[in-house]
This record gives C-alpha cells, structure tokens and sequence, in this order.
C-alpha cells in the first residue's frame, strides 16, 4: 500500500511528510502500519465522520493522508484532535515515522 502523508501544526509549528510503501517496509513495521490503517477504518471514513471542530484548537496538527493499494485511493484531510481515536492513532505514528526519516 503506497502512503502520502502531511502533517503542519504542534507547539513548534511543524511540518512533517512522509511517503512510502508497505512492501519496502521491515515485515513488522509494515504489519504495524496496516493494522493501523485497517483498525482506522480509513477507506470506509466520510467527510462528516472527520469534520474540524468548530472552533479551532491550538497546537493541533492538520493532516492530509492518501492511502492506495489496488485499484482504491482515500485521500483524508483532518485535525488530529478531531478525528476518531484509530484514525488519530494511524497519524500519530506516521508523523513518528516522518521525524525518524527526517533526521535520517
């Protein structure tokens, strides 16, 4: 499953990509990542189901994640604080992979 992933905000104004494939993964990190991208539901999320918040917060990170595997492509745009838990949990961890690839 190949994976684009943008993140901006936090308390020091970050911005944090990352892009990669689960077939180029470590068998357990690549394991890791799709049982948190099946356990978010993602694929099946609407719009509504991850609407901002009506008043912002500050300090929280907006997101934009695009899954695609086969013939399926989602792409998400969220805040992590107002998006499900699974779904908050899948970025949390991919922003952790965007800062280890970062800093090489």
């Amino acid at each position: 499953m190949l994976i684009e992933f943008e993140c901006s905000g936090g308390y020091g104004g970050l911005r944090l990509s990352y892009r990669g494939d689960t077939n180029g993964l470590a068998p357990e990190e690549a394991k890791k990542l799709l049982d948190l991208i099946e356990a978010s539901n993602a694929f099946d999320l609407s719009p509504k189901q991850i609407s901002q918040k009506s008043r912002p917060i500050p300090d929280d990170f907006s997101c934009r994640l695009t899954l695609s595997r086969a013939e399926k492509k989602k792409t998400l745009s969220f805040n992590e604080l107002g998006a499900p838990e699974n779904l908050r949990r899948l970025s949390v961890h991919l922003r952790k992979l965007a800062m280890k690839k970062q800093r090489g």
